[in-house]
């Protein structure tokens, strides 16, 4: 027998000549209980495989055992490096039997998620709490910047990745770097890290030459390069905040007549899917996204409450190189 919709215990109750509640009983593992015998509960249990049935996730939240579910707010759905770890975080639910809920991190979007009753949160992104926090039984954050105190926190280990992208640079023989990225605690961050990792390797740090913008990465990056062409002298290489801005500044390099990597190099963090295949494919320090939603379904099976942080890995692609001396470098 086929049903349309998803099988009930009811269903199997009726087609076995039993009652629910015996249903119940022996699809929880309770039957013994009441005296049930093997040969029957053994009949239901095939019966419900051979249908498929899934027990619905209300009634398990009702009876106090897990849902199987597993809330996702995601900061920007509009931010292509969610894509990656949304996609990572499926493969892996769906390995554990898991179902995700995804939402939004809009105070609305986390009544929803509690309606559900949820056995975990994980917040996707960084620096963006509720004002006051709603009540999960666990929550969990990839990224920066912590979200609750209880919460186990994932992210990717920001200042040796920028220490590793600086000695690569500085490698190349890049003494002049800036930076652009948008005024958002994040991006401070990220540029607060730059500024550090300078200063110990006895760079010089120009003020001018670090970018903050509010925006659109292509306005930002039309900004970011009129500026660049406004210092003197102009930065050889400049990270960027998120490999979108740093692709939104090759493009506008090109425009302006400058050439990628010989005129200035240009690098970015994240690694989303579209950094590969830029003109130059660009250097970018690579979120660790499988690892970190790995980590992120570890805790919810042993409940930790701590802060990890995973290595991320230089991706060397050709939007750097070793810079020109200043003589061959085009005037715009």
């Amino acid at each position: 027998m086929h049903y349309s919709s998803a099988p009930t215990q009811k269903q199997i109750a009726e087609h076995l000549g039993v009652s629910q509640a015996l249903v119940s009983r022996a699809l929880s593992g309770r039957a013994a209980e009441i005296g049930a015998s093997s040969e029957t509960v053994d009949k239901i249990c095939r019966m419900a495989a051979e249908w498929n049935y899934q027990p619905s996730a209300t009634a398990l939240a009702l009876l106090g055992a897990p849902t199987r579910t597993i809330g996702v707010v995601v900061k920007n759905f509009d931010d292509p490096f969610f894509g990656g770890l949304i996609g990572a975080l499926q493969t892996l639910a769906r390995k554990d039997k898991h179902s995700l809920l995804l939402t939004g991190p809009g105070r609305e979007d986390l009544f929803g998620l509690q309606r559900h009753r949820v056995d975990a949160v994980i917040f996707a992104g960084s620096d963006f709490p509720p004002e006051e926090p709603v009540h999960f039984k666990q929550v969990i954050q990839i990224g920066t910047g912590r979200v609750f105190s209880s919460a186990m926190q994932i992210q990717m280990d920001e200042p040796a990745g920028v220490e590793e992208m600086v000695d690569y640079l500085v490698g190349l023989g890049h003494r002049e770097i800036g930076f652009v990225g948008r005024e958002v605690k994040a991006t401070q961050r990220r540029a607060a890290q730059l500024r550090k990792t300078l200063q110990a390797r006895g760079l010089s740090i120009r003020e001018k030459s670090f970018i903050p913008f509010v925006g659109s990465d292509g306005d930002a990056a039309e900004t970011a390069v009129e500026k660049l062409l406004g210092l003197t002298p102009m930065p050889t290489a400049v990270l960027a905040a998120e490999d979108s801005i740093a692709l939104a500044l090759l493009r506008v390099l090109h425009e302006a007549g400058l050439r990628v990597p010989q005129d200035i190099s240009i690098a970015g963090i994240d690694d989303i899917s579209a950094s590969s295949q830029a003109i130059p494919p660009l250097t970018t320090l690579q979120q660790p996204i499988f690892e970190m939603a790995a980590a992120a379904f570890r805790a919810i099976s042993d409940h930790r409450q701590q802060v990890v942080s995973i290595p991320g890995k230089l991706m060397i692609r050709k939007s750097c190189a070793p810079p020109l001396p200043r003589s061959k470098i085009p005037s715009i």
